[in-house]
């Protein structure tokens, strides 16, 4: 029951929201829209808290970037993954699959914050896309998270890390920190069952730049899958 309560919390806030906030969407400037979708994730922690019985608990606060521009690599085991960055970090832009531009009032939302859609087969045009939507972005000092995977991942399975990620962090040469979590334990993907317990979000030391495309993608592969498993095993 406390799924299905949630579930029409969740859907029905999030439809109200999006309807509110599309004439925002014409506003000259994004900063009132990124407020109240900042507002709404933060909601939806709640929700997640009282209703469904997911409680949310931060490690590595220290390591929140606090200022833009900044790149976050994060574990994606969840639809609500990026709920919860999103609930701790306001002005960010998410690279996520350009297939939510099909939704007429969330693709107007999306394109208005900056969010940076790609196309997940790849290619060197979707690495074109990826790096121009990104510097904009960056030139805006925004935050950018990324999914290394490239898609969700369920709880203890593994998918090699797309090298999009280095792409980024060696253009707009910043420091990337990782996050771990293991927010499909509660969440699995897009399941409509949420179970009950405590949801992790573990923010890592950041990965210093100038270190070539291996190292850095074995550094970042092996600091967030480490940290994923350490948490699954303390929440299991």
């Amino acid at each position: 029951m406390r799924s299905f309560f949630f579930n029409l919390a969740f859907y029905g806030f999030t439809s109200l929201v999006a309807i509110a906030c599309l004439p925002l969407t014409y506003m000259k400037s994004a900063k009132p829209l990124a407020g109240i979708v900042h507002w709404w994730a933060k909601m939806i922690v709640w929700f997640l808290k009282v209703i469904a019985g997911v409680k949310l608990e931060i490690r590595g606060r220290e390591h929140i970037p606090t200022q833009g521009p900044s790149l976050i690599a994060s574990k994606h085991q969840s639809f609500s993954d990026g709920i919860l960055v999103l609930s701790l970090i306001r002005d960010i832009s998410t690279v996520a699959m350009k297939d939510l531009l099909q939704y007429p009032a969330i693709g107007r939302i999306l394109t208005k914050l900056d969010m940076i859609m790609v196309d997940t087969c790849g290619g060197g045009n979707a690495r074109d896309k990826l790096s121009s939507a990104a510097q904009v972005a960056y030139d805006a000092k925004k935050h950018i998270l990324i999914y290394p995977e490239g898609q969700l991942v369920p709880v203890g399975d593994r998918e090699r890390y797309k090298i999009g990620v280095y792409h980024l962090y060696a253009d707009l040469n910043l420091p990337v920190v990782p996050v771990a979590t293991n927010a499909g334990q509660s969440w699995q993907c897009r399941a409509w069952h949420k179970e009950p317990g405590t949801v992790y979000l573990s923010f890592m030391e950041p990965i210093p730049t100038g270190l070539d495309k291996e190292t850095f993608m074995r550094i970042l592969e092996d600091t967030i899958e480490a940290e994923t498993a350490r948490l699954v095993g303390e929440a299991a």
